[in-house]
Order: structure tokens, then sequence, then C-alpha cells
């Protein structure tokens, strides 16, 4: 907590002359944003106090529903104890709704302060608006327990070496695998921590009537190549580098390996994955009908609640491709707050941003999203079976890259990537997998040339 600066001390102690100790600031709000009527002599002339704690609102759009509004309300309350005028509005969208309001506000209507999400799509935002988003280094570098943010958690947070997300909250994924599938008896020694037995146990898992592996790949067919190739083998420069420079031909073997859970002899991938999108991975994971699945630290308790539908399971290390023994857990992104260059109370904001690191705030975000910043905050004794492998220090989080805002053609790079990766996926053999590999290599490689 920072201590109150002589200025506020003076204003204190001009309110407690004016207005009694047990009265409230003139010109202050409560946690609904609500002004107080003035008495005596402020309601008649005012006074200089009052003109300084006029009502400040700082408005905020988060994705999501309302149940993720008591880490806004902790974090205000904080404020509220040195900035008693300071209160928050936020509000709650879908993320397609919040996505195109939030360009539509950063681009010309304005009007909010503060925008929450994940931070690749704030960082999309701020590609899109051409840098509408300002830089945050100086708020996170000046705000109490910022030494909670990692190097990893930095890498996701910003674009052309500025922070642009304020951090909130980790979004972290392990592999999943099931333990009650009758004829599957998941021992030690089979634990799907290299790529050999994650295969031989997906295979298992079809002989025994259900899918071996599910991801969603209808609406990111690039995040399995994330999952293994970071998370497991600790590789940064999955498929571009910060040049940028093709790195497909440099990854080619674990390319076509992972294109062949899909389209080859090796295949153990839920047929339907080509289609899918969130929900549908979701509800076959829930339905007890896969073998092995991604979970995240956002999902783990609920899954393991036993009305869950998803069965016995465990938690581990994403696969190393190499035998490296370098598995971790891969940080997908970060929950932040994002601030327009056109936000009308940009100071306040500012303000706000500097508790959403505080004590009460971090509980709030890990009671209500599951996740938070500091690991300090959460009870180890109260984590579900499946919790405790993310809150485990001893086990390495390698985070996705993060290309957003490095070059103006990123778009045009990714859509060619994802694009090619989704026709590679139709190969009927090895060598139209290595065919594809080939011809995405060279797509990239065009696309850059032609933008030089």
């Amino acid at each position: 907590m920072r201590k109150r600066t002589t200025a506020m001390l003076l204003i204190t102690a001009m309110l407690i002359t004016a207005c009694g100790s047990n009265s409230a600031p003139p010109g202050s709000t409560d946690t609904k944003g609500e002004t107080p009527a003035k008495s005596g002599a402020d309601q008649d002339t005012g006074t200089s106090a009052a003109a300084v704690l006029d009502p400040v609102t700082i408005t905020i759009w988060y994705e999501g529903n309302d149940s993720r509004l008591p880490f806004f309300k902790a974090a205000e309350a904080e404020m509220q104890k040195e900035y008693p005028n300071y209160s928050i509005n936020a509000v709650t969208f879908d993320n397609a709704t919040l996505t195109t309001k939030a360009l539509q506000a950063v681009t010309t209507n304005g009007g909010v302060d503060l925008i929450f999400n994940e931070a690749s799509r704030l960082l999309v935002t701020h590609q899109q608006s051409n840098g509408g988003f300002e830089a945050l280094d100086d708020v996170l570098a000046a705000a109490p327990n910022q030494e909670k943010v990692t190097d990893a958690d930095k890498k996701v947070i910003s674009a052309n070496g500025q922070i642009i997300a304020f951090p909130i909250n980790r979004s972290v994924n392990g592999l999943g695998y099931k333990t009650d599938v009758p004829g599957v008896e998941v021992t030690a020694e089979k634990v799907p921590d290299t790529f050999e037995k994650f295969v031989a146990l997906g295979k298992e898992y079809q002989l025994a009537g259900i899918a071996g592996w599910t991801l969603h790949l209808g609406t990111s067919p690039d995040q399995i190549f994330n999952l293994f190739i970071t998370g497991g083998n600790g590789q940064n420069d999955v498929w571009i580098n910060s040049v940028p420079e093709s790195q497909i031909q440099k990854n080619a073997k674990y390319f076509e390996q992972l294109i062949g859970l899909y389209s080859g002899p090796d295949a153990i991938w839920d047929k339907d994955a080509i289609n899918e999108d969130f929900s549908a991975m979701y509800t076959k994971i829930q339905s007890g009908s896969v073998g092995m699945f991604r979970v995240g630290n956002w999902n783990a308790a609920g899954w393991d609640q036993p009305d869950s539908g998803v069965g016995e399971y465990e938690v581990t290390t994403w696969p190393s491709l190499d035998n490296s023994g370098k598995g971790g857990l891969f940080l997908g992104g970060v929950r932040g707050l994002a601030m327009p260059k056109n936000a009308p109370e940009k100071e306040a904001a500012k303000v706000f941003l500097s508790y959403c690191l505080s004590e009460a705030a971090q509980k709030a975000s890990f009671d209500t999203m599951g996740s938070c910043m500091d690991y300090a905050v959460v009870d180890q004794n109260q984590l579900s079976k499946n919790q405790k492998i993310f809150f485990d220090s001893s086990i390495p989080i390698y985070p996705s890259d993060s290309y957003v805002g490095s070059f103006t053609y990123y778009p045009e790079l990714l859509e060619t990537y994802e694009k090619g990766l989704t026709g590679a996926y139709q190969a009927k053999d090895e060598a139209e997998i290595k065919a594809a590999v080939e011809k995405l290599h060279e797509d990239l490689n065009r696309v850059i040339e032609q933008n030089k």
C-alpha cells in the first residue's frame, strides 16, 4: 500500500475539520458512483477541498459476465481507501461484441478508460487501430507487487517492446488424460511426457472406444504447435521469428509429426476437430468421450467436481517432441487491461491499475477467474486435485510467441499460416503431409518478400 502524499493528508485534515469525522468527504463517491449531498457551508458556498475531490468515474469494459465483477470491485475498494472520490463503472460484454466496440472506441468514439480481455485480443485491437492503446510500462513499474509479473508475462502483453495490457491473471494450460477408462490402465510409465508415450496412450484410448485426443482446430488451427513445440520443448519462434523469417523448414519434423496426429498413420485425433470451436471441444471433454485434452487453470477446479462429466483425470506437462525432458506448462495468455489513448480519465485509470496487483484484488481474481499474478494469495490447501500443478513453482511455464504489432503485415502472415495448416490437415498420407509443410514454408516466405 502506498503512503498518502502530504497533499492528500492536508486535504483529509481539511475534510475532517469541515465535515466531522463521521461524514463522507464532500464530493466523494460510494462504490456505486453516487455523490453524497453536501451539507452546511459546503452546500452554500463549496470549499476548495470539495473542488479537489470532485467525483471521478473510471469506465471499464470487460469480457465475461458478472462473475468477474468482484475483482473490479475489490480493486476499487482498495483504491477508494486513498482516493475516495474515484469510482468505477464496469460494463460487461461477450467477446465478439467487446472486440468490435473496443476497436470503434479506440479509433472513433472514445468514452472508455480501460478495456479488459485476453492480452492477445487487446494486441490485435492495438494492431488494427495503428497503436490505439497507451504504453503502460511506467504504470506497471510503479505498481506495488509489480515483481510478481515475470519476463514470460511481459512477452505476451507487449507489442514492439512496450507493455500494452496491464496484467491481471495468467491463462496457463497443461495436458489432461483420463484415468477411468475401462481397459486403459495409466501406470507411471505410461504418463504421456514424451510424444511417443502420448501417441501410444492415444491408441489405447481409441481401442477402448473413445477418441485419443482432441483440440479445436476450426477456430485455432495453430494452437497445437505452440503447445507441443513451446510447451513440450521450451522452444520459441515456432513458425516465424521477430525478423521475420519463416521457421517452418527449421521445425518441419515437428510440424509433420503433429499434423500426422490427425491425418497420418499415427492419427489419434478426434476426426471432427478440423471443424470444432471451443464449445464443441468442451462438450466432448465434459461428456467423457475423449482420452487426452487441454486443461487450463481456469477450468481445472470445475472439472474436478464429481458432476462435471469429465470423470477422473490427471494433468501433466506437455510432452517433449525430442525426448529432451523440457516439458512444461504453456502460458497461452494473460488477461489484462488496456488503456485507449483517447481515454477520458487517463490519470484516474492509471491509479486504478496500480491497485489491480494488490493482495485483495489478486485474491478476488483467483476466486472469480481461477488465476492471478500473485500466487502468494492462493491457499494451496484449498486447491482441487488438478489445480495444484498450475501453482507449483518447480514446473516451468513457457510463454507463447507474440508477434502482434511487430510488423504491419502480421495479419496477412497469420492468415497464410492458418490456411496452410487447415489444408495440411486434409493430407491423406505422409508424403502429402511433407508436401503441405514445404508449401507452407514457401507461402510464408512469399508474403514476407512481398512486404519487404
